[in-house]
């Protein structure tokens, strides 16, 4: 009788770590397509509901926001460049500069919102207001996610200080780099369109 050494498999486990998490970016796909769907039909029901360029939403804010999360984005692609080349410090420099912009944005929404409920705008005042704080609230809570989630990958990727395991890091970008797709997306739909 022999006695077989049992190998960890990192490729399994890579390839079950990147199919998780197509699965979580399906879902989320998933919701915002109903979502898109949902607010596609107010539209067309209710017409021109907010005029460009009348103050309705802050464009400019919304802009900004836009840029800041564009920005993390980029970010996130030198941090995660950094880890491939094992330069455990830049990717670490890159990917807390990458937390605090999500967390930016998140703060310009919080602001967003403010501005908004101060001119009357709730969530129950128009289906405007329900329409766009539903789209960007679930939008808001993806992030704070990925913000743990960044956070995460950063302790675990960069916690042997000559290495980095850019395999968290990987995972996390793949949601990362969605949410700041779907922002675009979002800011089109209820900002220009």
């Amino acid at each position: 009788m022999s006695t077989q050494v049992i190998q960890p498999k990192v490729k399994t486990d890579e390839f079950t770590s990147v199919l998780g998490m197509l699965v979580v970016l399906g879902s989320i796909t998933m919701l915002f397509v109903a979502l898109f769907v949902s607010y596609s039909i107010l539209r067309i029901q209710f017409g021109m509901w907010s005029k460009p360029g009348t103050g309705s939403l802050p464009f400019t804010l919304g802009i900004i926001n836009t840029v800041i999360l564009l920005g993390s984005s980029w970010s996130f692609y030198t941090g995660q460049k950094y880890a491939k080349f094992g330069n455990n410090n830049q990717t670490k420099l890159w990917l807390w500069i990458t937390f605090f912009l999500g967390i930016l944005f998140l703060a310009g929404q919080l602001n967003l919102w403010r501005i908004l409920m101060d001119t009357g705008m709730t969530a129950h005042s128009s289906i405007v207001g329900s329409v766009f704080y539903m789209l960007t609230g679930m939008h808001g809570v993806h992030i704070v996610a990925a913000i743990a989630a960044l956070g995460w990958a950063i302790l675990k990727s960069t916690k042997i200080p000559e290495s980095v395991d850019v395999r968290p890091i990987k995972l996390v970008g793949l949601l990362w780099h969605f949410l700041d797709f779907l922002w675009i997306c979002l800011f089109i739909s209820i900002f220009i369109i």
